[in-house]
């Protein structure tokens, strides 16, 4: 195995445990309220996605900048419910924070279709094979992960926000970390 592949692996493997063990936090608490932010220091797994807009967005590209990257799908009604924090807080966080919200498992027109005529504020990544979800270990959505400037992925939130001021302290956490 060579030695990019083995780190590879190790990163998969590492994303996957903290995410499993998020889930499990999750899911056994009897909070109703989601668990607060975990924080990590794993550098993000790059990709390239085609967007609904038509283009494709390159994660490494966006180095220099903050990435809040949320993993949803329309079948989800907690992603669903979501979905608005996220345009809203992206209007407010425009030239802080890059939001990317990927869908997964879902065709362009179906995406599409679930947005109609409303434009959103940020960038929707289209996974349809969830070959990205899978390289970060998402298991529970929605799942948010909180990437610094530099790339590294510095909070993982599993679990819906409970409405746009929990998201916001969520970026700002991320920014005062020196994002």
């Amino acid at each position: 195995m060579t030695r990019k592949r083995l780190k590879s692996c190790l990163l998969r493997a590492s994303l996957f445990f903290i995410v499993f063990a998020l889930t499990c936090g999750a899911l056994s608490c009897s909070s109703p309220t989601p668990p607060d932010l975990i924080e990590v220091d794993i550098v993000a797994p790059d990709f390239t996605l085609p967007t609904m807009r038509g283009t494709e967005i390159t994660l490494s590209e966006l180095q220099g900048t903050p990435v809040v990257l949320n993993f949803w799908a329309i079948s989800c009604p907690a992603c669903r419910a979501g979905l608005p924090y996220f345009d809203v807080v992206a209007k407010e966080y425009a030239d802080k924070v890059t939001i990317v919200a990927v869908n997964i498992g879902e065709s362009v027109s179906q995406v599409k279709g679930f947005f109609g005529d409303s434009k959103v504020s940020f960038t929707v990544a289209l996974d349809k094979n969830a070959q990205i979800t899978s390289s970060y270990a998402t298991g529970y959505i929605p799942t948010t992960f909180f990437i610094d400037s530099q790339g590294i992925i510095r909070y993982i939130k599993v679990g819906a926000f409970a409405d746009e001021k929990q998201l916001q302290a969520s970026i700002d956490k991320l920014l005062n970390k020196g994002g």
